[in-house]
């Protein structure tokens, strides 16, 4: 049996309600990540801070020449 009728035949088993509903979950996960980006974003760098907290001025290495 070549592939494409292979793939046709998994294409065909799939209900199409539950194709139409994950794409309408992914549509709304993906705009609510959108809207909320800038939040998203903050708390991420809140978390790296957290993590790997920034150096004082002091014990950084001088760059100057």
């Amino acid at each position: 049996m070549s592939s494409t009728a292979t793939l046709v035949q998994a294409a065909s088993a799939v209900p199409y309600s539950l194709l139409f509903s994950m794409t309408v979950y992914l549509a709304l996960f993906g705009g609510i990540a959108l809207f909320f980006r800038p939040l998203l974003v903050g708390i991420g760098r809140a978390l790296y801070l957290t993590v790997r907290p920034r150096r004082s001025k002091s014990a950084r290495p001088s760059t100057s020449v």
